[in-house]
């Protein structure tokens, strides 16, 4: 079965709205982008991650560009997708979709020639590693080895960039310069 179908066939979280028709980009990076959930105003509609229908940078969007810009990407460069794949209104939910997913997740992240994923924020990192993490601090701009379906990548979480987040834009600036170290030095 593939992988929209899977996710469009899942009830798991109930009858939530799934991001179903993209729910992976594909780039040409050496790593892959996990965010969280996908926003009922995003990719769903535009069908381009960080982009609203009117193909303008979401906020969110703005702030990953210039982070990526900084180590000679862009935000249509990465492969990208989300941990959850739901779209969620109630954040509550959040761990728990997110956990549901992470099947669909695994697949997606085993289907990119990718040895570096990129998590944005405590749920994804916390569906990777599969356990709950109390200080998200502690794993940010971290390289942690793991396995899945039988192959080694390294999982390095960033802060979330959104423009809510006084951690976002200034405090990922170290973390993505490291990221552009990591990848110089072919990690993986």
């Amino acid at each position: 079965m593939e992988i929209s179908e899977q996710i469009r066939n899942c009830r798991l979280c109930g009858n939530l709205p799934k991001l179903v028709e993209v729910n992976l980009q594909i780039g040409s990076t050496p790593f892959i982008i996990i965010g969280e959930s996908p926003a009922k105003d995003g990719w769903i509609e535009s069908k381009k991650a960080f982009y609203n229908k009117l193909g303008k940078l979401q906020a969110s969007g703005k702030i990953l560009e210039k982070l990526l810009n900084g180590i000679g990407y862009s935000v249509g460069d990465i492969y990208f997708t989300e941990c959850c794949k739901c779209i969620i209104e109630d954040r509550k939910q959040l761990e728990k979709c997110s956990q549901n997913c992470r099947s669909i997740l695994f697949q997606q992240i085993s289907s990119v020639p990718c040895n570096i994923i990129v998590t944005m924020g405590l749920h994804p990192t916390q569906v990777l590693l599969n356990k709950k993490i109390q200080r998200f601090a502690d794993y940010v701009g971290k390289e942690i080895m793991i396995k899945l379906e039988n192959k080694n990548y390294l999982l390095f979480p960033i802060y979330h960039p959104s423009p809510l987040n006084p951690k976002g834009y200034k405090d990922n600036i170290p973390i993505f310069a490291k990221l552009r170290r990591l990848i110089n030095k072919g990690s993986v």
